[in-house]
């Protein structure tokens, strides 16, 4: 008995050992494997190669991480509202969140260049040159792909150590198939796709189903406290029976009037609802109102048109994406219930608000005496500690110098954070904090300080 006991134990570590001599594959390993479906995928949907394939090495441990062992989850990809398919629980940001598991490595990879394809707040990377690794790398970041603060610098390193920006040039064309039998690896059941366009095998999200509600029964939405109220209702009955007082009722709720009794049936918050969605975007359904996307996903209506670029009264057509999270890069659609709104202020001229709150700032930093007639340009941008070329170009951009040394920058239209930190050469981060800005929220003539 302690003889077979013994041979099974040793049976058991043998096969351990091999199992974990297996899984043990190296980074090299991992792009020969890989790197086809990385430039397939570019050619298919836009996203770089060596994105994708730093983000994998990064993402899985160049493959031998729990998560992509035990469900071909190559980028981390989780659950959100927008997922039907199989997955597994996993100790990241929070215990045993929810993850995407794939039947293939082939299925995870696509859907990666689908989840950004197709999600609001990535948008604004399609349109950055695909070949500007760097520029990518700090776009996921911007747009909340990842947490980690090092998350651009770690992909930027392992494309750059690892050369893998050699397969965006061969993607495109640009750079010939090395003749490498290595080049040719197994790429996990990749089936190629003929780039005969951008548009190839997109996967068209349907609005989710309607949702049923339990009525008279208090839950939550996006961590909110909610009922469900049914047509004909009294708000003022609702606000008595909970302790509220009406007119913080209707805040929460984005009613700016009462009615005096609900005219269809409604979810009804109980406390204000959040600036984010606990997902990423909503499809939307045909009929159904901002309003309406507001109460279903417990979000603020003002923090929905912030977030996609939408004016009072603009209604998203259906099957159009809101961004619940993040900042769409256009405005969606528009549908036929949209109601025009009137701008109060269409008569004022932008250039006079410029040129009034740029001399409101020169007034609140006053420049001190000028310096003598005599003054050489290398005395000026030791002054400044900018160059005289480069005040020129700053100039030419719009924005302006203080004999302090800050530099500042007038927003422009269609202007963002991210592409004034491109343009500066700084970080989105660097911007918010210089300039007390608690989200990517800027407006046209604001002024910014880009360097200190």
């Amino acid at each position: 008995m302690q003889i077979k006991s013994y041979c099974l134990a040793i049976s058991l570590l043998i096969g351990a050992a091999v199992n974990a001599a297996a899984q043990n594959m190296s980074t090299t390993q991992y792009i020969d494997t890989y790197k086809n479906i990385a430039m397939e995928e570019m050619r298919r949907s836009g996203v770089p190669a060596a994105i994708k394939l730093a983000q994998g090495i990064l993402e899985t441990q160049s493959g031998n991480g729990w998560l992509v062992l035990n469900s071909n989850n190559h980028f981390g990809i989780k659950c959100k509202n927008n997922w039907a398919g199989p997955s597994v629980n996993y100790d990241d940001d929070a215990r045993q969140e929810c993850f995407r598991k794939y039947g293939s490595p082939a299925e995870s990879w696509k859907d990666h260049s689908e989840f950004l394809r197709n999600n609001p707040r990535y948008k604004f990377l399609f349109d950055l040159n695909p070949e500007d690794y760097k520029a990518w790398a700090y776009g996921l970041k911007t747009a909340g792909y990842a947490t980690s603060r090092t998350y651009p610098q770690q992909l930027i390193q392992i494309i750059e150590t690892y050369q893998l920006q050699q397969f965006n040039a061969i993607a495109m064309g640009k750079q010939p198939i090395p003749a490498s039998p290595s080049l040719a690896g197994d790429p996990g059941s990749y089936e190629p796709v003929q780039p005969s366009g951008r548009d190839n095998n997109v996967i068209t999200p349907q609005p989710a189903a309607a949702k049923k509600y339990p009525v008279g029964t208090e839950f939550r939405i996006n961590n909110r406290k909610v009922i469900f109220v049914k047509e004909g209702t009294a708000l003022i009955q609702v606000a008595s029976q909970y302790d509220i007082r009406l007119s913080s009722l209707l805040k929460y709720n984005d009613i700016t009037e009462d009615q005096p009794l609900l005219e269809k049936d409604m979810l009804i918050f109980l406390q204000s609802k959040s600036k984010r969605g606990q997902n990423d975007y909503h499809i939307v359904a045909p009929g159904e109102s901002l309003h309406d996307i507001a109460q279903a996903e417990g979000v603020q209506i003002r923090w929905l048109r912030k977030r996609n670029k939408l004016d009072e009264g603009d209604q998203p057509a259906a099957g159009e994406k809101v961004a619940l999270d993040g900042y769409a890069s256009s405005k969606p659609r528009l549908g036929s219930n949209s109601v025009a709104k009137v701008d109060d202020h269409k008569d004022l001229d932008p250039k006079q608000i410029i040129k009034d709150v740029k001399e409101e700032i020169a007034k609140a930093t006053a420049a001190p005496e000028p310096a003598p007639s005599n003054t050489s340009a290398r005395n000026t941008e030791k002054s400044s500690g900018i160059p005289p070329s480069m005040v020129e170009d700053l100039k030419k951009a719009g924005g302006s110098v203080t004999p302090a040394g800050s530099q500042y920058h007038t927003v422009t239209e269609k202007e963002t954070l991210y592409s004034i930190s491109r343009r500066y050469n700084i970080t989105v981060a660097q911007l918010q904090q210089w300039n007390n800005l608690q989200d990517n929220g800027i407006r046209i003539g604001q002024q910014l300080v880009v360097r200190k």
